[in-house]
């Protein structure tokens, strides 16, 4: 070191500590060494003192000890202006009737360097196995937890799950969100696009709260509601106490009854649809199953029965991948918005609004929680 030179020679010179280059303490050194010349040395994780070793040295020499990097933009400002501190004290023997010298500090500590946030971590999601019993399939044909139930010509009766509905269809949407006294058939043409992609999901500022006004038991009232005039297919909707095909027992439902138009194979075509995003293409009535997805708008699904018709189904691979991404999405805000939510975690921050048939069809526990002898799988 220089230390013994300069005391020799510059007796009341003050001296400072400065180690450089404190980026290259948390940097990838591998990176570095790649991208410096090709003959420069390169540089080994023991090159790097720590910083416990620079205050060592400083405490032996008796002098303040600084960290800098340009890289970084650290510490540079903090040598300089404490090097003028240390400057200006050394003066005080010869210049001691100047006032302001008397009131100079010493080298201040320097703050310790924070070092870079890290990268946040790759999460991979594992896919599902192939040999998994449940599923939104599985979820439509054992309907556990069900809150909907499409009454059918001939006294057949489809249960479903207004959430799945809702997110993938935007008339089952307007059909669960709808509000104001029953019998008054007529509805306004504009209301309630908000499922349309290109007017934004669910809607915004005083539509959220209705949204959430309307999800409750008595949005519906008791007494049915005539749809004839407010859409093609429809008879009326009402709530009312039902028996439970899965838990068995009564709990209150959507009952939406269907005209005679709508067959009953067909129509649970178009309903497995909204919950896989799959279409069954040997199926024998595509031409039913389009008729129906015209009648309640789920327009993707006609062109991928017309693309099965024309011996386009390789067409359909796109539209079932844009499906499932539009889905994701109206779920997503469901579950901030808490809309059509039926059960409520209870956390120690607040309270966690969910789906149930959400949770069943991709976690094993909680299917086993909310159908098992588990007071949750009782409640309402």
């Amino acid at each position: 070191m220089w230390y013994p030179e300069i005391k020799h020679f510059c007796p009341r010179t003050p001296i400072i500590l400065v180690g450089c280059q404190l980026d290259l303490r948390y940097a990838d050194l591998d990176a570095v060494n790649r991208a410096r010349r090709p003959l420069a040395k390169p540089i080994r994780p023991t090159d790097i003192l720590p910083p416990e070793r620079g205050h060592e040295v400083a405490k032996e020499l008796g002098v303040p000890y600084y960290e800098t990097s340009v890289v970084a933009q650290f510490g540079i400002k903090d040598v300089f202006d404490n090097a003028i501190r240390a400057a200006l004290i050394s003066r005080r023997h010869l210049q001691f009737w100047k006032s302001h010298l008397k009131k100079m500090q010493r080298p201040l500590l320097q703050a310790p360097f924070l070092p870079p946030k890290p990268p946040p971590p790759v999460i991979r999601v594992p896919e599902p196995p192939a040999s998994r019993a449940w599923g939104p399939a599985a979820l439509f044909c054992t309907p556990l937890c069900a809150d909907v139930v499409f009454q059918l010509q001939g006294g057949q009766r489809v249960f479903a799950h207004r959430v799945y509905l809702a997110t993938s269809c935007s008339k089952f949407y307007d059909l669960f969100t709808l509000e104001g006294p029953p019998g008054t058939g007529k509805e306004p043409a504009a209301r309630a696009r908000s499922l349309d992609g290109e007017q934004g999901v669910l809607g915004e500022g005083p539509r959220a709260g209705e949204l959430r006004a309307v999800q409750s038991d008595e949005a519906l009232g008791d007494g049915a509601r005539d749809l004839s005039a407010w859409g093609r297919g429809f008879v009326s909707v009402r709530r009312e106490l039902v028996a439970d095909p899965v838990a068995g027992g009564e709990k209150r439902m959507t009952v939406v009854r269907m005209d005679r138009s709508v067959a009953a194979e067909p129509f649970r075509a178009v309903l497995e649809y909204l919950y896989t995003g799959r279409l069954e293409q040997a199926r024998g009535d595509l031409m039913q199953v389009a008729t129906i997805a015209e009648l309640l708008e789920v327009f993707d699904l006609r062109m991928m029965v017309a693309n099965v018709l024309n011996k386009e189904s390789f067409m359909n691979q796109e539209i079932t991948k844009a499906f499932h991404v539009r889905r994701a999405n109206r779920i997503k805000e469901c579950l901030g918005k808490g809309v059509f939510a039926d059960v409520v975690f209870r956390v120690d921050d607040g309270a966690v609004p969910a789906h149930k048939p959400l949770l069943i069809a991709g976690c094993d526990w909680m299917m086993a929680m909310f159908r098992g002898a588990f007071r949750e799988s009782r409640a309402a």
